[in-house]
């Protein structure tokens, strides 16, 4: 499963209140799959090596059978957990719970390698895996600065530096400025290592992020690497909610934000407000399929890319993201079958000429030649990893769009650009008897990212 490098925060998707579920995959969807499927299978022969996905199944109308979670447990095998990430466990879980909330459905491990949340015992579908209270919160945005990202990133420093003996438990557990986790975040790369992206967009936007945390510490009297590193931490785990009181805001959800990422995952995040009496918000992750105790519990970042294209402007849930936002969010690319899709349809988009320009500079085989460097930095890895998965998104579009012109099925399937439905009418009229203004409108924030509103963003 593609996934973080280290513990990541989720984006918030379905973080609104209100939100309907995702809807499932349509049959001509389903078709499509298919055909990518085939086209992977050729791709790997011909020496492109795509996978991951050859691991995965093929995407299907019936997704309720599958499940969310890749990692499986090893009988006879040793903890998952080290010691260190026992005490540091115990020592948040501690903190969380003196706050109201509840996190003992999980504990912290590496079965993968890298830290993440393993089920402490086996878990039903429907049932809350993490429970938090609006209390077990840390707000670093409000509805009036949340469009602005150094906001939160001046924030997150603040906290650091004033309040990080009461929030030990949760801060010490942060990847700190210099962190190998902090080195994938395009934000922290050369000008040299953003242009082995080839995808001159997504340097464009990082270039803007800069400035903003320059001029932001050039008023603080810090360095520019601290603000940097708050925007970084604030991009990879504040979520974006909807308060019926409050409006958008952006929130850091202690041990919620340790998740790892599945794209095929069918856990979601969950918002439950109380307007009678005290006013009160219940976040929780809730298994969207049964957990075995000692499988790693992961849920998708950003948008599931196995949903029907278009829906005809009335989607559910959020847009499925583009690996270009995974990098620049959270410092990983996604590898599975169902994000390459949806690289690769944007790429062969009209938008996406001026990145298939950029990525003619070099070929498949020079990247994967560049990567045997032992003495690459990470950054530079990142970089070339990053092109080199775009390349294959291309090939392997390509071949699917041959294998349904030359099966007939083309005319049946119909790529139209989907429209998020974050906010129904019940929500609307929510927030209107609040006198609470909201943005129905596309756009995109001060960093170039799109309307937290209207995204997971």
């Amino acid at each position: 499963a593609a996934s973080s490098s280290g513990a990541r925060a989720t984006p918030g998707a379905g973080a609104i209140v209100g939100m309907p579920p995702s809807a499932a995959p349509s049959t001509a969807s389903g078709l499509a799959a298919s055909h990518w499927t085939a086209a992977v299978a050729g791709a790997a022969v011909a020496g492109f090596g795509l996978l991951v996905a050859s691991k995965r199944r093929p995407q299907c109308a019936h997704r309720t059978s599958r499940r969310a979670t890749a990692v499986k447990p090893i009988e006879g095998a040793a903890p998952t957990a080290t010691d260190e990430e026992a005490v540091a466990w115990a020592r948040l879980s501690a903190w969380i719970s003196a706050r109201g909330g509840n996190v003992s459905a999980v504990a912290m491990g590496s079965p993968s390698g890298m830290r993440g949340l393993v089920a402490t015992r086996d878990i039903a579908e429907g049932e809350s895996i993490i429970e938090l209270p609006l209390g077990a919160t840390i707000e670093v945005a409000n509805n009036e600065t949340q469009r602005d990202p150094s906001v939160a990133a001046v924030n997150i420093l603040r906290l650091f530096k004033e309040e990080r003996e009461a929030n030990a438990p949760y801060f010490d557990l942060i990847p700190p400025l210099g962190s190998e986790e902090m080195s994938v975040m395009p934000d922290f790369f050369a000008e040299g290592d953003l242009a082995l992206l080839q995808h001159p967009p997504a340097a464009e936007k990082t270039l803007k992020r800069r400035k903003i945390c320059e001029d932001r510490a050039a008023e603080l009297g810090a360095t520019v690497e601290e603000v940097v590193w708050g925007l970084c931490t604030a991009a990879q785990r504040s979520f974006t909610v909807l308060s019926p009181i409050d409006g958008v805001l952006r929130l850091l959800l202690p041990g919620i934000d340790m998740l790892n990422h599945d794209s095929d995952s069918l856990h979601s995040f969950k918002v439950r407000w109380n307007l009678c009496g005290v006013f009160e918000g219940t976040f929780k992750v809730v298994a969207g399929s049964s957990i075995k105790k000692g499988e790693e519990v992961r849920i998708c970042y950003g948008g599931s890319p196995n949903r029907p294209d278009g829906c005809d402007g009335d989607c559910k849930g959020d847009v499925a993201w583009t690996n270009d936002q995974y990098l620049q969010r959270y410092g990983f690319v996604d590898t599975s079958i169902g994000s390459t899709m949806i690289d690769g349809r944007w790429l062969n988009s009209d938008k996406a000429e001026v990145v298939r320009e950029a990525l003619l500079h070099t070929t498949v085989e020079e990247d994967q030649a560049l990567l045997k460097d032992d003495f690459l930095s990470t950054a530079a890895r990142t970089a070339i990893s990053f092109r080199l998965h775009l390349k294959r998104a291309l090939v392997m579009q390509k071949a699917a769009q041959a294998a349904l012109d030359k099966s007939g099925d083309a005319a049946l399937v119909k790529i139209k650009e989907a429209k998020p439905h974050i906010l129904p009418d019940s929500v609307k009229a929510q927030l209107a008897s609040q006198g609470i203004a909201f943005n129905e409108g596309g756009g995109e924030d001060a960093s170039g990212s799109p309307d937290m509103l209207l995204s997971s963003r």
